[in-house]
Order: C-alpha cells, then structure tokens, then sequence
C-alpha cells in the first residue's frame, strides 16, 4: 500500500467540511484509529479530542480544526500511515449523515 498523497489527505478534509459536516459523532472511534493511546505525551496533547481530555476547546471552529488536525497527523506523520490513513478514510466517508456534527462554520 502507497502512502497517502497531500491530495488525498486534502480531499478527505474537504470530504469532511461539505454539507456544513463538522466532526463526527463517534469521534473515540477517529482517536481508536489514528492509535492516539500509542502517540508520546508532547503527540498526543496535540491531538486530544474535545471529547477526552481537551474539553476547554468550546469552540465549534477549534473542535474542527483538532480533527483536522488528526486527519493530517494520520496522513503525513503517523508510523503506520499506509494503513492509518486509509482506515480513517473509509471509517469517515462510511459515517452516516446523521452520524456528523453539521454547522455552518465562518470562514
């Protein structure tokens, strides 16, 4: 397996802002996938959920710029990316409408 080109990762992030989508709603699933428990502790702060322990991001704009955040650590600095990558891919684009977090974000 290829390792994720720039495009895909960009492409997948897109995939992710159409239809005003936001963050998904099984958000611990994207963690699970992304092997963030496995990530050391300076790697990990960077890339905690609102869900767990970052729960002072409030901000619907700071929440989607973490999980972006998370898809790019998958795509471009994750060990096993080849692998990561695309699991989050077909986890995300499998993910229900009613399975996201839909809001009209300011640019």
């Amino acid at each position: 397996m290829e390792k994720p080109t720039k495009q895909e990762v960009e492409d997948l992030i897109k995939y992710c802002t159409d239809k005003e989508r936001t963050v998904p709603g099984r958000w611990i699933e994207v963690m699970h996938i992304i092997e963030y428990e496995k990530q050391p502790r300076n790697i990990q702060k960077t890339l905690q959920s609102s869900i767990l322990g970052a729960y002072w991001i409030t901000s619907k704009q700071h929440k989607v710029k973490r999980f972006h955040d998370q898809i790019k650590f998958a795509g471009y600095f994750s060990y096993n990316r080849e692998r990561v990558f695309y699991e989050l891919k077909d986890f995300l684009n499998n993910l229900s409408e009613e399975e996201w977090s839909h809001q009209e974000l300011p640019l």
